[in-house]
């Protein structure tokens, strides 16, 4: 036989939670409607409800928990890990109802209204886990996370400091942390929190993205690129690592012209002038075929600024600098797609270079 644990449970209803849990109900507040959505939410969790009151401002319910099955709460994390914020929510709103001060309702609903920007719910609801259980670390972290997010930086960083100190090695305080710090521009102690990130997460290519920013805007641009193709390196097909190239290639550009002794890099212009030459004598498909594999080359990166690194390919023989190749690639283009931005830009070179190749 299995034992059940009765619960008595309630949800005001107001503006504010017909339109975020109901909008099916309507303003004419559709008891039905508002019914048939609290038995499907519930028929997610192990009981069966005895008693279910749709009134004017309240719902009211009593359910009974089978309490041979799996644990409820677990139950629910799996529905907000789903996607399913509505139900989540929902359940813990309604559970919350009956302990209003239980730690692990207030800091899975806080969490979940966070993630949905719902951030004034969700500071409310961390704050309160706060003074019930200050110990939390965890929670005191999702607090600090909501108040950065609701543009309250200074406090949600005190918060998370807090955090990082009581648990030194708690990735999500140190990660959160420095993020919070990027946005006050307080730079150096970025750095530092994304830095401990790192080492705790090496794979975390956020983690690295946010950390090479950081050390992007202390002007140390020579840490900053290898943090960039460490964010690379750990799935060149994300959208992080599109922005690492994007970076990268910001990065190489200011340099480059400032290694410049003047406005036209020489060095390029000759280049191109070689790259016209020999596609003269090319099929458009040898040109194209040359072009498009430095291209994929650069996915990975390639370092325009320092003339000791040599690349090779498989249409052309020998090796080259990244600023031979990326000359090469520049002229293929002006070929096969003059339209097309290869993210470089060496436009004055290679005008330099058809006068001189036209001479």
């Amino acid at each position: 036989m299995a034992l059940f644990r009765k619960h008595t449970l309630s949800l005001d209803l107001n503006n504010d939670t017909l339109s975020f849990f109901f909008p099916e109900a309507g303003n004419a507040k559709n008891h039905d409607a508002i019914a048939d959505r609290v038995r499907s939410t519930f028929n997610n969790l192990n009981g069966v409800i005895e008693t279910l009151t749709i009134g004017a401002t309240k719902i009211e319910m009593h359910w009974n928990d089978d309490l041979s099955k799996s644990d409820n709460l677990d139950k629910i994390a799996a529905i907000l890990t789903q996607g399913n914020y509505l139900d989540g929510i929902l359940l813990l709103e309604l559970f919350l109802s009956e302990d209003p001060d239980n730690p692990d309702l207030l800091y899975n609903l806080g969490m979940a209204y966070s993630d949905q920007n719902k951030l004034s719910h969700s500071i409310a609801l961390l704050t309160r886990l706060m003074s019930v259980k200050p110990d939390h670390v965890n929670g005191r972290v999702a607090l600090g996370i909501a108040l950065v997010r609701n543009n309250q930086e200074e406090e949600g960083v005190r918060e998370l400091q807090t955090a990082a100190q009581k648990e030194p090695e708690n990735l999500w305080a140190h990660r959160n942390l420095g993020g919070g710090l990027m946005r006050l521009k307080r730079f150096p102690e970025a750095a530092e929190h994304l830095r401990i990130a790192t080492e705790l997460s090496p794979q975390d290519q956020q983690v690295w993205y946010g950390y090479a920013q950081a050390l992007e805007a202390l002007d140390n641009i020579e840490a900053a690129d290898k943090a960039y193709i460490q964010t690379i390196e750990i799935d060149g097909f994300s959208k992080i690592a599109d922005l690492a190239r994007k970076a990268r290639s910001n990065i190489a550009k200011g340099t480059f012209r400032k290694n410049a002794p003047g406005a036209l890099r020489m060095d390029a212009v000759m280049y191109c002038v070689g790259a016209l030459e020999m596609f003269e004598a090319m099929s458009v498909a040898q040109v194209q075929k040359i072009g498009f594999e430095i291209a994929m080359l650069g996915t990975r990166g390639i370092d325009v600024n320092n003339p000791e690194s040599r690349y090779s390919l498989k249409s052309l023989p020998g090796e080259f600098s990244g600023l031979h190749l990326l000359s090469i690639q520049y002229v293929a283009f002006k070929k096969i797609a003059p339209a097309q931005d290869i993210g470089f830009d060496l436009s004055v070179e290679y005008q330099a270079a058809l006068k001189l190749f036209k001479n």
